[in-house]
């Protein structure tokens, strides 16, 4: 499954503003149980590139220099996509055009999307962010002399190494020769696994991983883990079975998705519990719209909870930037009138990436989170 999704990217779209003109937002589906064929991708991606013209011309708010650069980045992203895009593994795909801003990006999406053009002063980012792009996991597969090292989510995954360290086969005479030859090949082994700790250690000083997962056998997977540095031990969330060294990127992650799921839900209950605890001592804990809103504009997220499908009205202060759940009227911050804003949330989540905060979203049949009002959060102080 292809994804050009990563955690800086998504900040770097959240905190992009173009003070000139408007930024076109464009989301296209290209699950392939929908458009598994080339003609019908191609009827969908016309399509939408049709709908953007039209919410150009249809959008009464914009200026006439704001809509010329916006049909230049129409036209633009219409060459781009009929240029032949290499889209192999994409279920979707995410195209931010700006011409003011210096802005024209088109991201590989990893899972369907919902079909969406948006035009605003910054990237629409909340679909983005539902795909989850802030869990990075590791997935490393070892056995007696080969190694491999996967990253990526629960939607797909990529491999960035591997090794193939060859030893020496069994003897096949008996005796004391054999018993030396059979302690060399040991040797080799945990040399082998040594290597392949030490390649872990490595990486993980310049990358940030939710966990690490080690697939193999258990014998493998357990003298591995033996071996590994305590910078590398305490990422390690668990463990599965897998082929080493035939196993696609997909073959790994279905057999990794069991432990992935589960590690998933864990995490979940363990944040809203932690969001309990920060409501009921009245210190950094949010819930509902208007504190959230609050906390995002005091730069206060330290995680955003959002219950999938949650969207709201609200207001914002063109000025300073103040977020409410008001239906307009002037800014309590600095008394500019507000601007009405169709969907809030989709606007608190781009803040909260702007502002290095995780954003985590929820099934929408999550009754704590329903309680809360649909959305909450962790708070820096």
């Amino acid at each position: 499954m292809a994804t050009d999704i990563t955690t800086d990217r998504l900040r770097e779209l959240a905190e992009t503003r173009s003070a000139q003109g408007k930024v076109l937002s464009v989301f296209i589906n290209l699950d392939p149980r929908e458009f598994a064929a080339p003609p019908a991708r191609a009827t969908e991606i016309s399509s939408v590139i049709d709908e953007a013209s039209r919410a150009i011309r249809d959008h009464g708010a914009l200026t006439h220099d704001e809509r010329m650069a916006l049909g230049r980045d129409v036209d633009r992203v219409r060459d781009q996509l009929r240029a032949g895009l290499d889209a192999d593994g994409a279920r979707g795909l995410a195209v931010f055009a700006s011409e003011p801003a210096g802005l024209f990006e088109i991201l590989k999406l990893p899972r369907p999307v919902a079909t969406k053009v948006a035009i605003a002063d910054h990237p629409c980012v909340e679909p983005l962010a539902q795909i989850g792009a802030g869990e990075l996991w590791w997935l490393v597969l070892v056995d007696r002399r080969r190694a491999r090292l996967l990253a990526g989510t629960i939607d797909g995954l990529v491999e960035l190494w591997r090794q193939d360290d060859e030893t020496k086969g069994q003897h096949d005479q008996g005796g004391w020769s054999q018993s030396r030859y059979q302690r060399s090949i040991e040797k080799e082994v945990e040399d082998h696994l040594r290597a392949v700790g030490a390649e872990l250690q490595r990486r993980v000083r310049s990358t940030r991983i939710a966990g690490l997962l080690i697939g193999g056998s258990k014998e493998n997977v357990a003298q591995l883990e033996s071996l590994l540095h305590a910078d590398v031990a305490r990422c390690v969330q668990g463990h599965f079975d897998v082929d080493v060294w035939n196993s696609s990127a997909d073959e790994v992650l279905a057999a990794a998705r069991p432990v992935l799921e589960g590690l998933g839900m864990r995490r979940d209950r363990e944040l809203l519990q932690k969001i309990d605890e920060g409501l009921g001592k009245g210190g950094r804990a949010a819930a509902g719209l208007a504190d959230v809103l609050t906390a995002v504009h005091e730069r206060r997220i330290d995680t955003l909870v959002v219950q999938e499908g949650f969207t709201a009205m609200g207001t914002r202060c063109p000025q300073c930037g103040w977020l409410g759940v008001s239906a307009g009227g002037q800014c309590p911050a600095d008394g500019t009138q507000t601007d009405v804003v169709d969907n809030i949330v989709e606007v608190a989540v781009g803040r909260a990436f702007g502002q290095s905060a995780h954003v985590r979203y929820l099934p929408a049949t999550d009754p704590d989170l329903e309680h809360k009002g649909s959305i909450a959060a962790l708070l820096r102080f």
